[in-house]
């Protein structure tokens, strides 16, 4: 069976589980970084939000030997897990007094979204540019967001500086930063002590740090949050470094340690070839900021 056989037959097979008041449709969807994916939609009567779950890599388990039942049985899991209870009243988007509370930005790559910015109001920083969402729920999960395009601004009658501004104000309350050392956010997730890296364990006294926000969902932005790094700054008594280890979180190395900035470039290239999908990674480069002018250079 070729990968479009497989996305039919996965719609299909849902569509049967889930029955006639459910409507299961296909959509490619354009994603960071330029990737498209296939996503599953999933709708039921009266409601007009919907999780996507992503077909593309379930696909590798199917050639692998999982079958297409086991496979949406995992996906109607997902989605019943997922659901949301009611409809949203999307017509808020529309007032701009109504919405101004709940526009965040997020960082992404400049190089790799030229086409999309095209149509975004967005500010370029380093090699990155920070665009504009909506957090569609108040409530703020960082995921169930509507992105911003260049025709918001022309009937809300505002600027991309008015966005920032916003934004900047917005985003560290509803998405507040976590700024862990990497072993105790191990320790954390796998519920026990662990060995921290390799780089780690060479120079105890430069240990590394995870800094996101606490959804860990894009939240490489929390590096604008104001005095975020300026406080790290001075809690280390150094300049450090800022590995993009994905869009979702960034790593804080002290410059004190013994580390080369093409030895650290090369950790970051080497984890964005091997380890992440396209439309995680953030950038091939590694920052550095300045306690002295408290500013972030590539």
């Amino acid at each position: 069976m070729q990968y479009k056989e497989f996305v039919t037959g996965i719609c299909h097979m849902i569509q049967e589980r889930l029955g006639p008041d459910i409507t299961v449709r296909l959509q490619d969807i354009l994603k960071n970084n330029d990737t498209h994916l296939d996503g599953l939609t999933i709708l039921s009567d009266g409601c007009n939000l919907s999780p996507t779950i992503y077909l593309n890599s379930y696909f590798p388990q199917y050639r692998d030997g999982r079958s297409l039942s086991d496979i949406c049985g995992e996906i109607e899991t997902i989605y019943r897990e997922n659901r949301p209870g009611g409809s949203v009243d999307l017509s808020f988007f529309t007032d701009y007094d109504k919405v101004k509370s709940r526009i965040i930005f997020r960082l992404i790559n400049y190089e790799r979204n030229r086409s999309l910015l095209k149509s975004l109001p967005h500010c370029r920083i380093l090699d990155l540019a920070i665009v504009f969402c909506c957090l569609v729920d108040s409530r703020a999960t960082a995921s169930a967001t509507i992105l911003i395009h260049n025709h918001h601004l022309n009937y809300w009658k505002i600027s991309t500086a008015d966005l920032y501004a916003l934004a900047r104000e917005n985003t560290p309350e509803l998405l507040p930063h976590e700024l862990k050392d990497m072993k105790e956010l191990l320790t954390e997730l796998f519920g026990e002590e662990v060995l921290p890296p390799a780089s780690e364990s060479q120079n105890p006294s430069a240990p590394m740090y995870v800094l996101s926000n606490r959804y860990r969902l894009n939240g490489s932005i929390c590096i604008l949050y104001p005095d975020v790094l300026k406080e790290f700054a001075g809690r280390i008594g150094s300049d450090f470094y800022i590995l993009p280890s994905s869009v979702h979180e960034v790593l804080l190395l002290p410059a004190a340690g013994d580390h080369s900035r093409d030895e650290l470039a090369g950790m970051v290239q080497t984890v964005n070839q091997g380890q992440l999908s396209g439309a995680e990674i953030l950038s091939d480069h590694v920052y550095y900021y300045s306690r002295k002018t408290g500013e972030i250079t590539m």
